[in-house]
């Protein structure tokens, strides 16, 4: 079978075992108690959780019976053991709740352990004919940097159906995409299996009847992370393609974080200040798959605007990356200045617009005390 073919045929095995494993899930019944302020914003009872439970076993099923040489002592097949390894943390963590110290330092041992197994790239192009090295060492620790800000950022986004899983579908596609535009078809296989899987847990999950939780969101992560190292290993100069695809959670998450620290707040507490989050809160009150959907279309552009510049070759993956960034940015600081306009977040000092009457008024009066 031609790889090309097997990309479908995997992609559509794992969503048929995801959508039934799910399923069962569902009936077996691990709830997720609002407990929370942050939970009851975006959830009014319990509801079944620990949905990676089913959707990571499935697009690991669905790859093994592929007719790819999918061999355990590979890089994709180590990274495979991490997922598992970040999907049995999540779980324990959704079961009975693990303290966030000794869950970071779980998370940064898995990517230790992944990446000393090969799942790291020791030189990047980053363009203009410039080539980056950093050797074993410097590749190991730089893999286990990326392997916890990506598990982290898709975790933090996951509080809303559909919306981290969602996004994390079309970041899936897009490293099908690219990799196997590169010819790296064991890597755009595996990236399809998991889109065929996430699928899968979406019929159930956009409805709010199954959550993610901790054991979906930190595999995903893990997987995300994963694909984005193999392809740069693969493919150094594609060293800007991963952030492109897995902007709409870094940005959100980034400039969330920074904004928290500017405010003097413990940043590693959970809250409710995430873009998602601002929707669904009162007066906007979005509806859930509202919010998705607005997810959804920024995933699917960054996903299309991926493939574009790994098609188009030369320095354009790096102006993309910045082109997409910086637009990023851009809509995120309007909307959190929007979100304080009708009083859903507080504003600090350096909220305020420095041109609005209100700057300018102030800056008189501290001139006229002076």
């Amino acid at each position: 079978m031609h790889p090309a073919l097997n990309i479908f045929v995997v992609g559509a095995l794992a969503l048929l075992i995801s959508a039934i494993a799910c399923r069962v899930l569902i009936a077996v019944r691990l709830m997720d108690i609002p407990d929370s302020e942050r939970k009851l914003i975006s959830q009014k009872k319990a509801v079944p959780s620990s949905g990676g439970a089913g959707f990571i076993p499935a697009g690991l099923l669905a790859l093994l019976a592929s007719s790819v040489a999918f061999q355990l002592d590979t890089p994709i097949g180590w990274l495979g053991v991490g997922v598992v390894a970040m999907m049995v943390l999540g779980l324990i963590d959704d079961l009975a709740t693990i303290n966030a110290k000794a869950k970071l330092l779980a998370q940064i041992a898995i990517g230790v352990g992944v990446a000393c197994a090969g799942v790291y790239a020791d030189a990047i192009s980053p363009g203009f004919g410039k080539v980056r090295e950093f050797g074993m060492i410097g590749g190991i620790i730089l893999a286990v940097i990326w392997f916890v800000v990506v598990t982290n950022a898709v975790n933090f986004m996951d509080g809303a159906n559909g919306v981290s899983m969602g996004m994390a579908s079309f970041a899936c596609m897009g490293f099908c995409g690219v990799a196997g535009f590169a010819g790296e078809w064991e890597l755009a296989i595996a990236a399809a299996a998991l889109t065929g899987a996430l699928i899968g847990f979406l019929i159930w999950n956009v409805g709010g009847k199954l959550f993610a939780g901790d054991a979906g969101a930190l595999a995903v992560g893990m997987a995300l992370g994963g694909f984005s190292i193999l392809l740069v290993k693969a493919r150094p100069e594609y060293v800007f393609i991963p952030p492109i695809l897995l902007s709409p959670f870094l940005v959100d998450v980034l400039l969330t974080l920074n904004y928290r620290i500017k405010r003097g707040e413990n940043f590693w507490e959970a809250h409710t200040m995430h873009v998602y989050q601002l929707g669904l809160k009162p007066p906007l009150a979005l509806k859930h798959w509202q919010v998705a959907i607005g997810h959804w279309m920024i995933a699917a552009n960054c996903a299309a605007l991926g493939f574009a510049g790994a098609a188009i070759g030369f320095e354009a993956p790096l102006v993309i990356f910045i082109g997409v960034t910086l637009l990023g940015c851009a809509m995120h600081v309007r909307i959190r200045r929007a979100a304080i306009a009708v009083g859903l977040l507080e504003a600090g000092e350096h909220d305020v617009d420095p041109t609005s009457n209100e700057a300018m008024s102030k800056r008189q009066t501290e001139q006229g005390e002076a």
